[in-house]
């Protein structure tokens, strides 16, 4: 990763002696990644916020540890937010998602309903599928181990290499790829096997299981959470992938992931963390 601008390393100064304005600016500059990151670890809203604002915290009381010569900020600001996601509390949909062959029998308890084909293409069931398919998708994630799960989410969604995901690890790069390869691996040959997406023979169809996902609470036709008018696309964010070496790299797989939101961070997260924030002069 790139070494600290000028800039930042000005805020940084200005920040450790009690600017909270440099350090509204500083913090800015990750608090977007470390969200959508933790957002897809724990896939809860209200626990990314916590755990995003928990995060940014950490960062801000520990700027004076904040050596530049051996990492850039980002870099440093981002194996923070890893390690808070490899040893944090377990979220509330970990718990109750314990891997592929339990999700998979949860939706095989959703019965198929069939939507008439002339009520398909309505905005507000094209908008109900575009929720099911993210919704269960990223479902898919929770059933990797949190290890796997991090790894496929830095290489996979966020582009990072395998240098960089193993500099934020602190991991060699023969171990993060062979971590990726496994989850890699685990995902795909689960929706090979279950996912109308990827194979047509599969008879698990987003549009058939829109009414089961809404019946049990899955998505709320009232409260879209991943198909907002104007949202912007992962794919969007994070144009290139750096990752190639894998046996598994599947890009079919990847687009399915990368069409998911990049979300927007909730202003309350930065205004709460100033008013807790003490710094120590």
């Amino acid at each position: 990763m790139k070494t600290s601008s000028e800039e930042e390393l000005n805020l940084i100064e200005r920040a450790r002696t009690g600017d909270r304005r440099a350090l509204e600016s500083l913090l800015s500059k990750v608090q977007s990644w470390i969200y959508n990151v933790i957002r897809r670890i724990l896939l809860n809203p209200q626990e990314a916020e916590d755990h995003t604002q928990e995060v940014l915290l950490k960062i801000a009381t520990n700027l004076a540890a904040y050596d530049p010569t051996r990492a850039s900020f980002k870099t440093w600001a981002y194996r923070i937010s890893i390690n808070h996601a490899l040893n944090g509390k377990r979220g509330r949909l970990e718990e109750i998602t314990t891997g592929f062959s339990d999700y998979a029998n949860e939706l095989e308890k959703m019965p198929n309903i069939d939507i008439p084909a002339n009520e398909l293409s309505s905005p507000e069931n094209l908008v109900l599928i575009e929720e099911a398919k993210a919704s269960c998708t990223l479902g898919m994630l929770l059933c990797l181990d949190r290890e796997q799960r991090i790894v496929l989410i830095l290489a996979d969604l966020m582009g990072l290499s395998d240098r960089e995901g193993s500099e934020l690890l602190d991991i060699s790069n023969e171990a993060f790829r062979k971590r990726l390869s496994r989850a890699r691996k685990d995902l795909y040959t689960f929706m090979d096997d279950k996912c109308g997406l990827m194979n047509e023979k599969n008879p698990c169809r987003c549009s058939k299981k829109m009414k089961s996902f809404q019946n049990n609470g899955w998505i709320d036709p009232e409260i879209p959470r991943f198909s907002m008018p104007l949202v912007r696309r992962l794919k969007e964010q994070v144009k290139v992938l750096h990752c190639e070496y894998e046996d598994f790299k599947r890009l079919e797989y990847q687009e399915i992931f990368r069409d998911h939101p990049y979300f927007e961070t909730p202003p309350k997260i930065m205004e709460e963390l100033l008013v807790k924030y003490s710094p120590k002069i």
